[in-house]
Order: C-alpha cells, then structure tokens, then sequence
C-alpha cells in the first residue's frame, strides 16, 4: 500500500455539551464588539497511518482580566495568564487549540495577522516542549455558529485542514480515492514483478487487459446488482432520510459481549445498515447458549465456534459483500482488542459481568468514544414467588457529568470479585445460581434489550433523540412499565473514574489576576 502520497487526516471531535458550554463562555466572555479566545487541550489519538483524532481532555475561556488588550480589531492575552496555562496543560503533553472569533456573521477566513502569529507560536511550541506538542487553530464568526479549523506542522512552516465536529456521534468518511489507489496498486504489481522480463510486453499487456476487462465487467455488474439490491432492502427506511442511511452504512461498531443480548443486537443493527464492526469476546457457543442465539446450531458447538465468528457468520449472511467485520476472540483488557475498539465511533458493551463494563466504561473516557451498555436479570420476587424480569439499556453522557461507575450502574465491588484468581471468582459466584449454569435468560427479554439499543442508536445517528445528559432506562416485566432514571441524580462532579482519572476540573472560579492566574471559566 503507497502511503507517501497520501495527506493524513485530521479529526477534531467535541462532544455537544462540551461545545454549548465552552460557546456559552466565550459569548459572556466579551462586551459588545470584542473578539474572543478560548482553549481546548487535548490528546491525539492514531487511529491509523493516515488518520488522527484530538480528544478534548479541557477546556479553558480567559475572562477580560486575563487580556492586555481585547478589542474588535485584535487581542493579546497577559504574560501570566499564558505562563499558567503553559505549565498547566502543556507540560503534560496536552496539544492545545486556539480559537478566536471575528467580528460579523458570515464565513470568516484566517488573516494574515493570524496566519503570521500561529505560525510563529507553531514554532515557539516546538522549541520549549520536547513532547511534540501540536497547534490546531479555529476562526469563527462572533456568534460561534460558524468556523473552520487547521493544524500546523511544527516548523509552523505550513497546515492541513481539520475536520471538525461537534455531535454526539461522528461517523466515519470513506475515502474513495484511497480505494481506487489500493485496487490499481493490486494489478499493478502482479504485472511488474512477474511479467515484464522475457516477454513480449504488447502481447502481455494485451492479454492481461483482456483479462482485467472481463474481471472488471463482471465486478462491475455484481456490484451494481448488490448495490441495487441494498437500495430495496432499506426502501422502508426512507421516512428517516437518505443522510442518516449513509451515517449507518459508515458506522463502525465495537461490540462487546457477543451472547444472547449481543447476537440480537448485532442482527438487528446489522439489518438497520451497519456494516462495520470490530466484535470483542473470548468464549465459545455452548448448548446453554441456544436458546437465545438466532441461527446458531448444535453443529457449531460441536465444532466448537467462537461467538465473534458466529456473529461475524450472522452479519456476512446479511451483506455477502460490502461489509467490514474483525472478530477478536480474546477480552477486552487486552491490547489488541482496545486498538480496535478505540478506533470504532460507537461502544457497545453487552455483557454478563461487571468488570468488562468497568473496563468498556473506562475506554469510552479515555478516548472520548459514546458508549451504549446493554443487561437483562431475572430473579424470584420473594413475596409470591413468580418471576421478575428487568432488561435495562443506559448511555452515559459523552464529555462528562456521569459514567456508569459514579452512577452505580457498575458494581465495583463485584468487578472486584470477577477479577480476582479464578477458584475464587467460581466460588463466589456459585452463590445464588445453579452450579453450572450462568444467570436465568431467555430469548424474548434479550430481545427487548437488543432492540431498544439499536433503537437508541438510531436515535443517535438520525438526530431524532436527544443524549446530551445521557439515558438510563429499565423496562420491568411482568408489569410492562419502562423506568427512565432521572439523570441528574447521577452526576457525580468528583467521581475518580470520569473527573479525576482524566484531569478534569469542574469548577469556575473569578479571582483577581493581581492575585492568581486562575480567572477563568474552565472544564
């Protein structure tokens, strides 16, 4: 694969609470006509070769006490007020991004004033920092409701665009360019390296464009037949626009947990559009497993099938071509499988125990990826003796407020106990259940849950749902009642999972600059 031709790409994603409040900063930041600074630091995160992601980790708004000058023609911030955040933020290896507005409502563009002082700071960057520190700039209008973005390299000799944006959930763009490049470098170099010594060359190349020719056709046709076919089969899914069909075909899935709950999810998400996906568990189909996985058979347990590849069978079944499916059989603590689902816009974790979900919830925080978490229980109610059946469908808010740890979603203590050596964990567990067998489940619960999931999904991908404050819902049967948690009651400002761990402040102070640099609003 030839990649020096090829620019890399640039993303910068802030989810949309984060973004409303930083906007909301900067506006009450300035009097009348003053332009306005603010600041993200952030992580980089390689998602490929020749892809890139910044993850937001804070943010910063200077109010007017931290500005030698703040007027509609320019500003410049006070020397300790940059000594704080340089010490602050960047010794620890943060890239920061600069972004000030321009007066006026319409497209504003980089000035010259601006291009000649982020190049020199792009340089200033490189030479007092040894982490290679990045600078990404953004001009926006003064009503922050349009802008653009680009990132300098670290001479500040030269920058590449940033895509930006600032939704809940940011799908991934096919390069059709890059594609071509792989399919013409694939009959390229069969015919340079074996054909073109000894041979007559206009005899070869005749023949081989003869071949190729006929291959091509014949792809051509198939693919257009596939392609006509995909057309039909989501002709009933109109009603919700041919944008969001797009966004579902490019989603890539991360799909923790391929049981019951997750082989249903995966078959329904799978029928809605999506394509892609990156499946993370260690375990094999058994017997027990049956009777709640759709299509799976005796003969694949006796074969002695992995879950990722009976999934991954159940999404080919689906999309014969066109789908891009990596089945990992191992748990997510390793390193293999969190590349993987660091590099997915969506995790979807679904299950049987709490210390994956820990570890799921913990991903989703570090790289500032939306996370859906999926579980069923059934138990006994001891007062009449009947079953009771709970399946329960929770989305933390992204950029912060609760996780499923502070919120006690997760019960950290029993992830404790799953991670501790395995004679004791089976010991424990046995407390409770049938030796041998795992939780009660059945079909039709697992079902609920899987569907509201990719319901959720699809609220997500179409705009139609709102999840800035995040969703924890219960549905509890036999009474048929859905419960919806109030979320505010689950925020938690020092939790050490989604505050601490990741360096976030969460506070505002106002305090004189002739006493302390930290007048700021700031996350």
């Amino acid at each position: 694969m030839k990649y020096q031709n090829k620019l890399p790409e640039y993303l910068l994603h802030i989810p949309p609470k984060m973004w409303q409040e930083f906007c909301k900063s900067m506006l009450e930041s300035r009097n009348i006509n003053e332009e306005v600074i603010g600041f993200f630091f952030c992580k980089s995160h390689q998602i490929s070769q020749l892809k890139i992601r910044y993850i937001p980790k804070a943010w910063v708004v200077p109010l007017q006490d931290c500005y030698e000058l703040q007027s509609n023609s320019g500003l410049v911030l006070a020397q300790k007020f940059h000594s704080y955040i340089l010490e602050k933020y960047l010794q620890d290896g943060l890239h920061v991004v600069h972004i000030h507005t321009h007066i006026g409502e319409f497209m504003p563009e980089f000035s010259s004033v601006d291009d000649y002082y982020e190049s020199e700071y792009a340089n200033f960057l490189t030479r007092n920092f040894s982490q290679k520190i990045r600078l990404i700039s953004g001009v926006f209008n003064q009503s922050l409701q349009k802008g653009k973005f680009r990132i300098w390299n670290r001479k500040g000799k030269n920058y590449y665009h940033v895509d930006f944006h600032n939704t809940y959930l940011k799908t991934n763009n096919f390069d059709a360019s890059f594609a071509s490049d792989a399919v013409q470098e694939e009959f390229e170099q069969p015919f340079n390296s074996q054909y073109q010594d000894g041979f007559d060359n206009t005899t070869i190349l005749s023949s081989f464009s003869k071949n190729l020719m006929q291959s091509t056709t014949k792809s051509i046709f198939s693919q257009q037949k596939s392609y006509n076919n995909q057309n039909l089969m989501f002709a009933r899914q109109r009603i919700f626009g041919d944008v969001c069909q797009k966004q579902l075909h490019e989603l890539k899935i991360s799909l923790i947990g391929c049981g019951g709950i997750g082989a249903n999810f995966a078959e329904s998400l799978g029928r809605l559009g999506v394509k892609n996906w990156v499946l993370i568990d260690s375990d094999r189909l058994e017997t027990v497993n049956l009777n709640r996985m759709p299509g799976a058979t005796q003969k694949m347990v006796e074969q002695q099938w992995y879950k990722v590849d009976y999934i991954k069978y159940l999404i080919k079944k689906i999309y014969p071509t066109g789908s891009n499916v990596k089945a990992i059989p191992t748990s997510c603590d390793l390193e293999i499988a969190q590349t993987e689902i660091a590099g997915a816009d969506l995790i979807v974790v679904a299950t049987d125990n709490h210390l994956s979900r820990k570890q799921a919830q913990e991903l989703a925080l570090t790289y500032m990826r939306p996370l859906v978490c999926l579980g069923t229980h059934i138990d006994i109610n001891p007062s009449d003796n009947t079953p009771r059946m709970f399946c329960r469908v929770t989305v933390p808010p992204l950029g912060g407020g609760w996780c499923l740890m502070c919120g006690n979603i997760i019960s950290l203590q029993k992830a404790a106990v799953e991670s501790a050596p395995a004679q004791i964990n089976q010991m424990v567990n046995r407390a409770g259940y049938i030796e041998g067998v795992n939780d009660p489940a059945v079909f039709w619960l697992n079902s609920i849950c899987a569907s509201t999931g990719v319901g959720v999904i699809h609220g997500m991908v179409s705009g139609f749902l709102n999840l800035d404050a995040g969703i924890d819902w219960i549905y509890e049967f036999p009474n048929s009642v859905w419960h919806q948690t109030d979320t505010k009651y689950l925020e938690t400002p020092d939790c050490y999972f989604c505050s601490h761990s990741n360096g976030l402040t969460t506070e505002s102070e106002d305090i004189d600059t002739e006493s302390d640099v930290d007048n700021m609003d700031y996350w």
